[in-house]
């Protein structure tokens, strides 16, 4: 069993940075539920706060969402999901009979542990 240490290896950067990098994502996607709850936060997101640390690797972003997803849950109490979204990119013409369609990740944290009152 490969540590997630191994995996990034094939991504020439070190285990301190892919935990910096987790921490980022982790610290945008707590900030981002704190600040509004019912907003989802995109993918696109997550991926610009990761490759705009000049990392260009292209398989990079999914590994540390990934590795923030399993932190979130373990630390946090908090679970990540993926939703696909369905929305027209072309303006509704009801002559149409194709329409075009893009589809849009998006992550909405839920926090499945009970949250303890403060003492």
């Amino acid at each position: 069993m490969s540590s997630s240490g191994e995996d990034f290896s094939q991504f020439g950067i070190s285990v301190e940075e892919k935990d910096k990098l987790v921490a980022e994502v982790i610290r945008y996607v707590l900030f981002k539920s704190e600040q509004s709850s019912s907003c989802p936060v995109k993918r696109e997101e997550l991926t610009q706060l990761i490759t705009g640390k000049n990392y260009r690797q292209r398989n990079l972003p999914a590994f540390v969402i990934n590795e923030a997803k399993s932190k979130l849950s373990s630390i946090f109490g908090f679970e990540m999901r993926e939703l696909q979204r369905s929305r027209s990119s072309a303006p509704q013409n009801p002559r149409s009979s194709q329409q075009v369609y893009e589809e849009l990740a998006v992550y909405s944290p839920h926090q499945y542990l009970e949250k303890r009152p403060s003492s």
